[in-house]
């Protein structure tokens, strides 16, 4: 080999060296301090409260405090947007809910580029939801809901906190050919006062909100969106025993990093999740607020995106959706 070849060689070698170093330093290192989760919906929420017990739960794997932030706001994208633009070094998380998916493609062209501004790191599970209605609508059943809002178009008034909810009552009044008047609400702790006071009428939204209203008789619950019935309401019929099983909507909880977050360290985040979620106190947590444990690969919770940006489009197209 000729003196320059080899000196070709070694820089090469150098070069390669050096640019191996960071990753294992970050590898190594991370986590060097506590870290911040990112939560897009106000305090009291049901997503809320299952980011600070995973938070907690994760803690215990990374030897590090997780801190919960409370960034409501855009139907979640001043939270995206937010850690989309922190340091890519897996000390700040976003907790993301499944419905986020679908704001950035409420505009043309799409107002955040989820996959290109964020790392997923992995899903955490799925949130029961269900339809609820004030005691003064007089309908026991989706039926008897349809033909009531039908008789009456306009009149019943719903809430929507995020985009799930939104899409479930479309849905409905899609499926049923009924009217119905949208009232937005930042969360789902700041809708449920005014559907207990009859200010809005009916919500496509979290069983563990629901259960407890139902059992003392301030809200009805006509049916859950679940393959099966809820042991927390075991007396309610599924949506498609109720007689629509067209109304689905994603539900999941997700974490993601920044986009520029190195492998090692998305990976270390992902197992430090997956640990948390066979914690037994965090899964019976879950349980009891009615949300199924799904955990996922990053790649698998990455494919799960795209399959649903392309799903959410559709429906956004079909029901004439936009951003509040």
């Amino acid at each position: 080999m000729s003196p320059r070849s080899m000196l070709s060689a070694v820089l090469l070698a150098l070069g390669l060296l050096a640019f191996d170093a960071p990753r294992a330093e970050a590898q190594d290192t991370f986590p060097s301090k506590p870290l911040r989760m990112v939560v897009p919906l106000p305090p009291g929420g049901p997503s809320d409260i299952l980011a600070r017990a995973t938070a907690q739960a994760m803690s215990a794997s990374l030897g590090q405090p997780v801190v919960v932030e409370n960034r409501p706001g855009a139907d979640g994208l001043i939270a995206a947007r937010a850690v989309a633009a922190a340091p890519a070094d897996g000390h700040v998380l976003l907790y993301a809910v499944g419905s986020m998916i679908a704001t950035p493609l409420m505009s043309s062209p799409p107002s955040f580029d989820w996959l290109g501004e964020l790392a997923p790191v992995g899903r955490i599970g799925r949130v029961a939801f269900c339809v609820m209605v004030h005691p003064d609508v007089p309908a026991t059943s989706m039926r008897e809901l349809a033909a009531w809002t039908k008789a009456n178009p306009g009149r019943l008034a719903f809430a929507s906190s995020t985009n799930s909810e939104l899409m479930g009552a479309a849905q409905f009044m899609r499926a049923a050919g009924v009217e119905m008047t949208r009232v937005p609400y930042k969360g789902g702790a700041q809708a449920m006062p005014d559907l207990v006071a009859g200010r809005v009428q009916l919500n496509v939204g979290p069983v563990s909100l629901a259960q407890p209203q139902a059992k003392d008789g301030r809200l009805r619950v006509l049916a859950t969106l679940l393959p099966q019935r809820s042991p927390l309401l075991p007396e309610v019929p599924t949506i498609a025993e109720a007689g629509y099983p067209q109304i689905d909507v994603p539900t999941w909880q997700a974490l993601f990093a920044p986009a520029r977050t190195p492998p090692e360290v998305v990976a270390k985040l992902a197992a430090a999740l997956e640990a948390a979620l066979r914690d037994a106190a965090l899964r019976a947590d879950l349980e009891r607020r009615a949300v199924f444990v799904e955990p996922s690969t990053p790649a698998q919770l990455r494919a799960t995106i795209v399959a649903e940006q392309a799903e959410w489009a559709r429906l956004i197209a079909a029901f004439g959706l936009a951003a509040p």
